[in-house]
């Protein structure tokens, strides 16, 4: 299965499965009132799904293009990145000694895997 038919295979499956747990709850009547609830934050709503199909997509080619491990490499060293962009961003400070060993700990292990690799 190629990684595009992948993604959207897993799409249509989260979206059947959500819709048939909204309808076994008996909620699937009230998503439109909170879509518009959403009122002017809708295109922030907007924003993140689409954002975020575009990661699962992005890392689903990824997979199919080089191989599970780098793919799944980039993936697990996403929290360290997401620190220091909110760090460099919004000044958000989430650093502390526990942080900055985990975040080594990530590293190492990724280049490990990837000088590994190499071979």
């Amino acid at each position: 299965m190629t990684p595009l038919a992948f993604f959207f295979s897993y799409a249509l499956f989260g979206t059947v499965a959500a819709a048939l747990a909204l309808s076994l709850m008996g909620k699937i009547g009230s998503v439109p009132g909170e879509v518009r609830a959403l009122g002017s934050d809708g295109v922030w709503f907007v924003v993140a799904m689409v954002t975020s199909v575009a990661g699962a997509l992005l890392i689903y080619m990824a997979i199919g293009e080089k191989n599970a491990t780098l793919a799944s490499l980039i993936e697990i060293s996403y929290p360290f990145f997401v620190a220091v962009f909110a760090w460099l961003f919004f000044r958000e400070t989430h650093f502390n000694l526990a942080t900055l060993l985990g975040g080594l700990m990530i590293l190492g292990g990724v280049a490990v895997v990837f000088l590994g690799n190499r071979e």
